[in-house]
């Protein structure tokens, strides 16, 4: 080996501890920077929850009294109007309340973070300017009001699932539920990431607010709320376009999300429990066509317990999380340069 070889691997070996040494400062500075800016954020989430609901009678009591009201606005219309969206079971139609109320709070949690994180760059421009403070600590509170907001929302879902439980004697509760602390953190980070996106372009663009409105809309649509993904399956082997649909609802992260909750929460105890029920049915019955026919609602119910598998759910989710936030990051940490010049 001659003398340029042993040079270059010097060099190389430089450079190496090099960028080492900058990771490691790098790494410092941003733990130093997160523990100054702790009070911060947790001041602007204490602001934030406050000033939502501030001068009304009832105060934080609307993030659980909220959730309950869109809920039965929307079990109202979509019992009586739409026939319960496609839900296939009778499990699911007796529980079609929990279904609503699920579905609303985890994508409420989505759109009150991304939607509130929008301009709280701009708005903030005072204290920004006064003040030596990181840019992204208000998307961050934007993103920590949400998941406290979902927080009071979840005690709403607990009031209904009780109710279902002592009412309508619905086996709902389930070790399942703890499965959520593990979707949590993960659809936080979605929201994190997609908030610093939105509020790095907010600086520069300020007509995305009135896109972003409309897009929300379309999202929420193409999220199962309110209807179950099972209408496609029928429709999209007859029509090229329902497929696509069924495709393009699939792809929605929020689904994802909203179906994970759903199954954690009570739909896969549930359904366990009609399994059960069916079986005895199946075993007491004499008619053979009665027999047959609980032999499909059987197999049905076992296929939706089968779709359920929470370590492969919960590694997609987290997938889905850290990427947004990945991208997030980025796009933030590309553009922040400039935004003294823009807000």
């Amino acid at each position: 080996m001659d003398n340029n070889d042993f040079s270059t691997a010097e060099i190389k070996a430089q450079k190496k501890s090099e960028m080492k040494e900058e990771f490691k400062e790098w790494f410092f500075f941003q733990k130093k920077e997160f523990f100054k800016n702790v009070s911060i954020v947790k001041q602007l989430v204490i602001r934030s929850v406050k000033v939502q609901y501030r001068n009304s009678v009832i105060g934080i009591f609307w993030t659980v009294l909220n959730p309950l009201l869109n809920m039965l606005v929307m079990f109202l219309v979509f019992s009586f109007m739409f026939g319960r969206g496609g839900m296939t079971t009778e499990a699911e139609q007796n529980t079609y309340a929990l279904y609503l109320l699920c579905g609303n709070i985890v994508f409420g949690m989505m759109r009150t973070a991304t939607y509130q994180a929008l301009p709280s760059i701009v708005q903030n421009r005072g204290l920004l300017t006064k003040n030596k403070m990181s840019y992204n600590v208000f998307p961050l509170a934007c993103a920590l009001s949400a998941v406290v907001n979902f927080l009071f929302s979840f005690v709403a879902l607990l009031g209904v699932m009780m109710f279902s439980w002592l009412v309508w004697d619905q086996a709902v509760f389930g070790f399942n539920i703890f499965l959520i602390l593990v979707a949590l953190p993960a659809l936080f980070l979605f929201c994190y990431g997609i908030s610093l996106v939105l509020s790095a372009l907010y600086v520069f663009f300020r007509d995305i607010m009135h896109f972003y409105n409309v897009f929300l809309t379309l999202w929420m649509y193409l999220t199962p709320i309110f209807y179950s993904p099972a209408v496609f399956d029928q429709k999209a082997e007859a029509s090229v376009l329902a497929k696509m649909m069924q495709t393009v609802v699939k792809l929605n992260p929020m689904y994802h999300f909203v179906e994970y909750f759903r199954n954690a929460v009570y739909r896969n105890t549930v359904h366990k429990a009609e399994l059960e029920t069916l079986i005895v049915e199946q075993g007491l019955a004499t008619d053979p066509q009665y027999v047959a026919s609980i032999g499909d609602e059987i197999v049905a119910v076992q296929k939706v317990i089968e779709s359920f598998n929470p370590v492969s759910d919960a590694l997609l989710l987290s997938g889905i999380g850290f990427g947004a936030l990945l991208v997030g990051a980025i796009i933030f940490m590309a553009t922040k340069r400039k935004f003294i010049y823009s807000i």
